[in-house]
């Protein structure tokens, strides 16, 4: 979690898309230098983008698709993952699903009974009104509409507030060497806060996505022990 003027810091760039270093320092009273050590520290820890005497945010960039556009993408593909997650959802157990199409599809699939699912995807609560035995936790912070969710360091710090049986996240990027990649910071970090917050995670991610790499790493190979594509299961969650 960061800490004050960080965080502030990273809220203040997603706000506007791009603020200068000069105005960074006159609005958080402290010198320039040292708001360009937070930028650099931030920037490697990948919550935003340095430019030229200032910094960019990363979720205002084109390098992930808005959330219309992902919806049709690959839909077979996200229909056949959808059925082969089904399985593994039992009633009564809470589930995490984070705002990808692919949890969207899922979530259009579950079966209306008891079951609590928790979720940043604006999207999906709308969909799950519909299903009276599944009660809707919605995780707030700041709306973004390019990707129909909120997003942020005050989504992360709620969902953190709960825990749930089972967490389904997709990627940008799938390597069997290095696991799953988002092409986004804060999206990364909403779907690592979701994994922490769960007793078990279900990686959903299309073959389309094996074999690449992206910004910002998910998980690791190795703390990804099932994940489902278009043809099923690969490999297994572990017992106890």
């Amino acid at each position: 979690m960061l800490p004050g003027r960080l965080k502030d810091i990273v809220n203040r760039v997603d706000h506007l898309g791009s603020i200068s270093v000069a105005d960074l320092s006159a609005q958080f009273g402290v010198a320039v230098e040292t708001i360009r050590r937070d930028l650099r520290l931030l920037e490697e820890q990948g919550y935003l983008r340095r430019t030229h005497g200032g910094a960019s945010s990363l979720l205002d960039s084109h390098d992930v698709l808005a959330f219309g556009s992902r919806q049709s993408l690959n839909s077979d593909a996200k229909e056949a993952m959808a059925r082969h997650a089904l399985p593994f959802i039992h009633e009564e157990q809470t589930l995490m699903l984070d705002p990808s199409s692919s949890c969207w599809y899922l979530a259009r699939m579950l079966p209306d009974m008891p079951l609590t699912v928790i979720t940043n995807s604006l999207r999906i609560v709308f969909d799950l009104v519909h299903k009276p035995n599944i009660r809707v936790i919605g995780v707030g912070g700041r709306y973004y509409e390019k990707y129909g969710a909120f997003l942020g360091t005050i989504t992360v710090d709620h969902i953190h507030e709960f825990q749930a049986d089972l967490c389904f996240h997709s990627c940008a990027g799938f390597m069997d060497e290095s696991g799953a990649w988002d092409s986004n910071a804060l999206n990364a970090g909403v779907k690592r806060a979701m994994r922490r917050s769960s007793r078990d995670h279900i990686l959903l991610c299309d073959k389309s996505k094996e074999g690449r790499g992206g910004f910002m790493q998910i998980a690791n190979a190795e703390r990804i022990h099932c994940r489902i594509n278009e043809d099923g299961v690969v490999g297994a969650m572990p017992q106890g």
